[in-house]
């Protein structure tokens, strides 16, 4: 089937051109194998409202405005119209038992040789995510299955932030810019020397990120991303995870394997990158705070819920600790009478380090173009082959 397209979608700050005369094959499956907020958006792009309604979508981008019928349009060519068809949780419906499927798209899990097998009409495995490790890649080079891993700018974004808030704590950045605005400095102490005036607001314990060590708890894609920029900072990096990396990717990233306990106690910033798992509720508390150094900092951007904010609090007040960086909170929105809102070691920001939602279409866009570009015979985006 063709689409006739023209001209450009615009979401908001974000503008997306169209497909012009994309002929799609049919009928096509597309599997998809896990769910998650964005998995979800892909699927009311490909499907429109349904299981995935109306309400849910515009939810996802508030406060944000968002014309769901934009998003649907990124699915053009790929909809129940033209002939494509979509198993969705298709773990759960047990892809091992096999599919005609032509794609599969998936966030988290492993597709090996024996998926593949069992779904011999795969033509794509799409991730959504920079990191091909839960591919077999040779096996899907040997039965001429293309892959593609979509680096996503959402993750990047979340990297930077804990980067910002580490060195705004370690700049005073809060504490030096409300100096200069409320005209805060000693006048018997201050002597300007041919009009400079170092430090006039004789700001203390001013520091950086350079020599210094970051200690990275859960050093998945956001994780390593930070790591990498760290390392542009000159800093020494440490990481604990659930699963030690090969010695060979812990090379590539510049990162030393530590037990939690060294990690603690050797870090000047801690960075929180771990999942929002129940196991992991309540995961940084006391003894997490009382193991650090008394000047290190806390920086958290995965989710609130991961750490005991009375834990925090007491630490931030009593010196265990010298401040912290939040982006992400145990209730969000946070209540303005919170006790953290009122600590001046803290950094608080309203769970921003993604960027804008509607970053995740220009993903989704991704993603679909590959869909339509494997199914024409057309080149895809960030493809990635077995060394």
């Amino acid at each position: 089937m063709t689409r006739e397209l023209q001209g450009d979608l615009v979401l908001g700050s974000v503008s997306l051109p169209q497909r012009v005369n994309i002929p799609v094959p049919a009928p096509v499956e597309i599997a998809i194998l896990d769910d998650d907020h964005v998995i979800r958006l892909t699927r009311y792009a490909l499907g429109g409202p349904g299981e995935i309604t109306r309400d849910w979508a515009r939810a996802f981008f508030l406060p944000e405005e968002m014309d769901l019928a934009c998003v649907f349009a990124l699915g053009d060519g790929l909809h129940p119209a033209d002939g494509v068809s979509l198993i969705p949780m298709a773990a759960k419906r047990d892809l091992r038992q096999g599919s005609d499927a032509t794609v599969l798209i998936f966030r988290r899990g492993a597709v090996d040789a024996a998926l593949m097998d069992v779904n011999p009409k795969l033509k794509l495995i799409q991730r959504l995510g920079a990191r091909a490790d839960a591919i077999d890649l040779a096996a899907a080079a040997e039965r001429g299955i293309l892959v593609s891993c979509v680096p996503r700018a959402t993750l990047h974004l979340t990297a930077e932030h804990a980067i910002l808030m580490m060195l705004a704590l370690g700049k005073r950045l809060i504490e030096a810019d409300d100096a200069v605005r409320k005209d805060r400095w000693d006048r018997d102490r201050v002597k300007p020397d041919h009009g400079v005036a170092y430090n006039w607001a004789g700001i203390e314990n001013i520091g950086g990120l350079f020599g210094k060590t970051l200690g990275i708890i859960g050093l998945g894609e956001v994780g390593s991303l930070a790591a990498g920029m760290a390392r542009g900072f000159a800093m020494r990096v440490l990481y604990t995870n659930r699963n030690r990396l090969p010695t060979a990717q812990e090379e590539k990233l510049g990162v030393e394997y530590a037990s939690l306990d060294r990690l603690l106690a050797e870090s000047d910033f801690i960075s929180l990158h771990t999942t929002n798992v129940p196991e992991n509720r309540g995961l940084i508390d006391a003894k997490t705070f009382a193991a650090m150094k008394p000047s290190a900092f806390f920086v958290n951007t995965a989710r609130g819920p991961i750490v005991d904010e009375a834990a925090l609090y007491d630490a931030l007040t009593k010196g265990t600790i010298a401040g912290a960086g939040l982006d992400v909170h145990a209730e969000e929105p946070r209540p303005t009478q919170d006790r953290l809102v009122t600590l001046p070691n803290v950094i608080l920001t309203p769970h921003i380090a993604g960027g804008s939602r509607k970053g995740v279409l220009k993903e989704i866009e991704t993603v679909l173009n590959n869909c339509r570009a494997v199914l024409t015979g057309q080149p895809i985006a960030y493809q990635v082959t077995a060394t």
